[in-house]
Protein backbone atom coordinates (compact mmCIF):
# COMPACT_ATOMS: atom_id res chain seq x y z
CA UNK A 1 0.00 0.00 0.00
CA UNK A 2 2.71 2.14 0.32
CA UNK A 3 4.23 1.79 -3.00
CA UNK A 4 0.44 2.61 -4.04
CA UNK A 5 -0.25 5.97 -2.01
CA UNK A 6 3.69 7.44 -3.30
CA UNK A 7 1.88 6.66 -6.90
CA UNK A 8 -1.01 8.42 -6.67
CA UNK A 9 0.57 11.26 -5.10
CA UNK A 10 2.85 11.46 -7.83
CA UNK A 11 -0.16 11.49 -10.28
CA UNK A 12 -2.03 14.23 -8.29
CA UNK A 13 1.41 16.02 -8.13
CA UNK A 14 1.33 15.84 -12.56
CA UNK A 15 4.70 13.91 -12.47
CA UNK A 16 3.75 10.71 -13.81
CA UNK A 17 2.12 10.29 -17.10
CA UNK A 18 0.88 6.88 -18.97
CA UNK A 19 -1.72 6.46 -21.30
CA UNK A 20 -2.45 8.27 -24.27
CA UNK A 21 0.37 9.18 -26.91
CA UNK A 22 1.92 13.09 -26.14
CA UNK A 23 0.97 15.68 -28.36
CA UNK A 24 3.18 19.07 -28.13
CA UNK A 25 -0.67 20.89 -27.54
CA UNK A 26 -2.11 18.76 -25.08
CA UNK A 27 -1.21 16.17 -22.54
CA UNK A 28 1.96 17.65 -20.74
CA UNK A 29 3.44 15.99 -17.44
CA UNK A 30 0.09 15.39 -16.02
CA UNK A 31 -1.89 12.31 -14.80
CA UNK A 32 -4.53 10.53 -17.03
CA UNK A 33 -7.15 8.88 -16.56
CA UNK A 34 -5.63 5.29 -18.13
CA UNK A 35 -2.79 6.27 -15.34
CA UNK A 36 -4.96 6.23 -12.25
CA UNK A 37 -6.13 3.20 -13.68
CA UNK A 38 -3.02 2.24 -13.70
CA UNK A 39 -2.74 1.49 -9.61
CA UNK A 40 -5.10 -1.10 -7.44
CA UNK A 41 -7.45 1.69 -5.91
CA UNK A 42 -10.77 0.28 -5.79
CA UNK A 43 -13.26 2.90 -6.80
CA UNK A 44 -12.79 5.26 -10.02
CA UNK A 45 -10.95 9.09 -9.47
CA UNK A 46 -11.44 12.37 -10.47
CA UNK A 47 -8.94 12.99 -12.82
CA UNK A 48 -7.61 16.76 -13.21
CA UNK A 49 -6.59 18.03 -16.63
CA UNK A 50 -5.11 21.75 -17.92
CA UNK A 51 -4.96 21.14 -21.83
CA UNK A 52 -7.29 19.35 -24.37
CA UNK A 53 -6.88 15.50 -24.08
CA UNK A 54 -5.86 14.74 -28.24
CA UNK A 55 -6.87 10.86 -29.60
CA UNK A 56 -5.36 10.68 -32.10
CA UNK A 57 -7.11 8.97 -35.66
CA UNK A 58 -7.70 5.41 -35.14
CA UNK A 59 -6.74 5.38 -31.22
CA UNK A 60 -9.11 4.75 -28.05
CA UNK A 61 -9.32 6.93 -24.94
CA UNK A 62 -10.87 4.13 -22.39
CA UNK A 63 -11.35 6.09 -19.37
CA UNK A 64 -11.59 3.65 -17.17
CA UNK A 65 -14.50 5.05 -15.90
CA UNK A 66 -12.78 7.92 -14.36
CA UNK A 67 -13.98 11.52 -14.02
CA UNK A 68 -12.35 14.27 -16.14
CA UNK A 69 -12.24 17.29 -14.15
CA UNK A 70 -10.90 20.57 -16.71
CA UNK A 71 -9.32 23.23 -15.25
CA UNK A 72 -8.45 26.66 -17.18
CA UNK A 73 -10.15 25.47 -20.17
CA UNK A 74 -13.38 27.08 -19.30
CA UNK A 75 -16.05 27.48 -17.13
CA UNK A 76 -18.63 25.62 -18.80
CA UNK A 77 -21.25 28.05 -19.47
CA UNK A 78 -22.62 29.11 -22.79
CA UNK A 79 -19.55 31.40 -23.44
CA UNK A 80 -18.32 30.97 -27.50
CA UNK A 81 -14.21 30.09 -27.25
CA UNK A 82 -14.01 27.73 -24.40
CA UNK A 83 -11.82 24.77 -25.47
CA UNK A 84 -13.10 20.88 -25.53
CA UNK A 85 -12.07 18.49 -23.17
CA UNK A 86 -11.31 15.68 -25.51
CA UNK A 87 -10.29 16.23 -29.69
CA UNK A 88 -11.55 13.27 -31.37
CA UNK A 89 -9.41 12.84 -34.89
CA UNK A 90 -10.60 10.97 -37.56
CA UNK A 91 -11.51 7.12 -36.43
CA UNK A 92 -10.68 7.78 -32.87
CA UNK A 93 -13.04 6.23 -30.15
CA UNK A 94 -13.60 7.80 -26.25
CA UNK A 95 -15.04 5.04 -23.64
CA UNK A 96 -15.93 4.33 -19.86
CA UNK A 97 -15.39 8.18 -19.67
CA UNK A 98 -17.30 10.48 -17.53
CA UNK A 99 -16.98 14.27 -18.11
CA UNK A 100 -17.75 16.20 -14.97
CA UNK A 101 -18.08 20.49 -14.21
CA UNK A 102 -16.94 22.66 -15.64
CA UNK A 103 -17.86 20.70 -19.40
CA UNK A 104 -16.02 23.45 -21.17
CA UNK A 105 -17.10 22.94 -25.01
CA UNK A 106 -17.04 18.78 -24.26
CA UNK A 107 -15.75 16.59 -27.23
CA UNK A 108 -14.70 18.15 -30.51
CA UNK A 109 -14.90 15.22 -33.14
CA UNK A 110 -13.03 15.40 -36.61
CA UNK A 111 -14.19 13.26 -39.11
CA UNK A 112 -15.67 9.54 -37.94
CA UNK A 113 -15.55 8.73 -34.59
CA UNK A 114 -17.17 5.96 -31.97
CA UNK A 115 -18.10 7.43 -28.05
CA UNK A 116 -18.91 4.60 -26.21
CA UNK A 117 -20.33 5.18 -22.42
CA UNK A 118 -19.58 8.28 -21.93
CA UNK A 119 -21.59 10.55 -19.41
CA UNK A 120 -21.20 14.31 -19.26
CA UNK A 121 -22.36 15.09 -15.67
CA UNK A 122 -22.86 18.64 -16.34
CA UNK A 123 -22.95 19.88 -20.39
CA UNK A 124 -20.87 23.04 -20.74
CA UNK A 125 -21.41 25.17 -24.24
CA UNK A 126 -22.14 21.69 -26.02
CA UNK A 127 -21.33 17.95 -25.33
CA UNK A 128 -20.51 17.01 -28.44
CA UNK A 129 -19.17 19.25 -31.81
CA UNK A 130 -18.68 17.96 -35.35
CA UNK A 131 -16.49 20.10 -36.48
CA UNK A 132 -15.43 18.28 -40.07
CA UNK A 133 -17.62 15.81 -42.22
CA UNK A 134 -17.97 12.10 -40.76
CA UNK A 135 -19.78 9.32 -39.48
CA UNK A 136 -20.32 9.79 -35.16
CA UNK A 137 -21.41 6.51 -33.87
CA UNK A 138 -22.86 7.39 -30.02
CA UNK A 139 -23.37 4.24 -27.97
CA UNK A 140 -24.87 3.77 -23.84
CA UNK A 141 -24.19 7.53 -23.66
CA UNK A 142 -25.63 9.92 -20.90
CA UNK A 143 -26.03 13.93 -20.55
CA UNK A 144 -27.05 15.95 -18.15
CA UNK A 145 -27.94 19.77 -17.36
CA UNK A 146 -27.03 20.92 -21.20
CA UNK A 147 -28.21 24.45 -20.99
CA UNK A 148 -28.48 24.54 -24.68
CA UNK A 149 -27.48 22.11 -26.82
CA UNK A 150 -26.46 18.81 -26.73
CA UNK A 151 -24.96 17.52 -29.52
CA UNK A 152 -23.89 20.65 -32.08
CA UNK A 153 -23.23 19.74 -35.91
CA UNK A 154 -20.89 21.78 -38.13
CA UNK A 155 -20.54 19.90 -41.01
CA UNK A 156 -22.26 17.55 -43.41
CA UNK A 157 -22.71 13.83 -41.31
CA UNK A 158 -24.51 11.07 -39.77
CA UNK A 159 -25.13 10.44 -36.77
CA UNK A 160 -25.99 7.20 -35.09
CA UNK A 161 -27.51 7.66 -31.40
CA UNK A 162 -28.13 4.67 -29.88
CA UNK A 163 -29.59 4.37 -26.00
CA UNK A 164 -28.87 8.19 -25.33
CA UNK A 165 -30.28 9.30 -22.10
CA UNK A 166 -30.57 13.11 -22.03
CA UNK A 167 -32.28 14.75 -19.14
CA UNK A 168 -33.04 18.86 -18.82
CA UNK A 169 -31.47 20.30 -22.32
CA UNK A 170 -32.69 23.16 -24.80
CA UNK A 171 -32.14 20.64 -27.87
CA UNK A 172 -30.56 17.46 -28.05
CA UNK A 173 -29.11 18.59 -31.89
CA UNK A 174 -28.24 21.85 -33.20
CA UNK A 175 -27.13 22.56 -36.57
CA UNK A 176 -25.32 25.40 -36.66
CA UNK A 177 -27.36 28.66 -37.87
CA UNK A 178 -28.76 28.26 -41.17
CA UNK A 179 -26.21 25.84 -42.82
CA UNK A 180 -27.84 23.57 -45.17
CA UNK A 181 -26.06 20.73 -44.01
CA UNK A 182 -26.38 17.36 -45.11
CA UNK A 183 -27.27 15.20 -42.03
CA UNK A 184 -28.34 11.77 -41.42
CA UNK A 185 -29.91 11.48 -37.94
CA UNK A 186 -30.41 7.93 -36.31
CA UNK A 187 -31.62 7.49 -32.96
CA UNK A 188 -32.27 3.55 -31.98
CA UNK A 189 -33.09 4.30 -28.29
CA UNK A 190 -33.49 6.72 -26.18
CA UNK A 191 -34.77 8.65 -23.17
CA UNK A 192 -35.46 12.22 -23.05
CA UNK A 193 -36.59 14.17 -20.43
CA UNK A 194 -36.85 18.03 -19.56
CA UNK A 195 -36.06 20.13 -22.61
CA UNK A 196 -37.07 22.36 -25.58
CA UNK A 197 -36.42 20.27 -28.57
CA UNK A 198 -34.97 16.60 -29.61
CA UNK A 199 -33.77 18.40 -33.25
CA UNK A 200 -33.82 22.13 -34.11
CA UNK A 201 -32.38 22.53 -37.72
CA UNK A 202 -32.87 25.41 -40.13
CA UNK A 203 -31.32 22.75 -42.97
CA UNK A 204 -33.45 21.26 -45.40
CA UNK A 205 -30.71 18.42 -46.27
CA UNK A 206 -30.96 17.31 -43.03
CA UNK A 207 -33.49 14.08 -41.97
CA UNK A 208 -33.99 11.99 -38.72
CA UNK A 209 -35.31 8.23 -38.37
CA UNK A 210 -36.00 6.97 -35.31
CA UNK A 211 -37.45 4.39 -33.26
CA UNK A 212 -37.93 2.73 -28.82
CA UNK A 213 -37.69 6.26 -28.16
CA UNK A 214 -39.18 8.35 -24.91
CA UNK A 215 -39.83 10.98 -24.23
CA UNK A 216 -41.30 13.18 -20.95
CA UNK A 217 -41.38 16.96 -20.69
CA UNK A 218 -40.28 17.99 -23.98
CA UNK A 219 -41.65 21.13 -25.51
CA UNK A 220 -41.78 20.50 -29.23
CA UNK A 221 -39.69 17.25 -30.43
CA UNK A 222 -38.73 18.20 -33.81
CA UNK A 223 -38.11 21.81 -34.28
CA UNK A 224 -37.61 21.38 -38.84
CA UNK A 225 -38.17 23.25 -42.10
CA UNK A 226 -40.78 20.22 -43.04
CA UNK A 227 -41.97 17.40 -40.92
CA UNK A 228 -41.68 15.12 -44.07
CA UNK A 229 -37.64 15.29 -42.58
CA UNK A 230 -38.65 12.70 -39.74
CA UNK A 231 -39.41 9.68 -39.75
CA UNK A 232 -39.55 6.22 -38.38
CA UNK A 233 -38.22 2.65 -38.97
Amino acid sequence: MKTNYMLMSALLAGSLTIGCSKDNSADVSRPTADAIAATDVTAAANVPITATIIVKAGQTYDGKGNTIIAQGLGDGSQSEGQKPIFRLENGATLKNVKIGAPGCDGVHVYGNATLDNVEWLDVGEDAMTLKSKGTVTLNNCIAQKAADKVLQINADGTININNFRVTTFGKVLRTNGSGQYNVTVTINGGTFNGGTNIVRTESKNLRVRYRNMSTSNVSKLWEVPSSSQVSTY
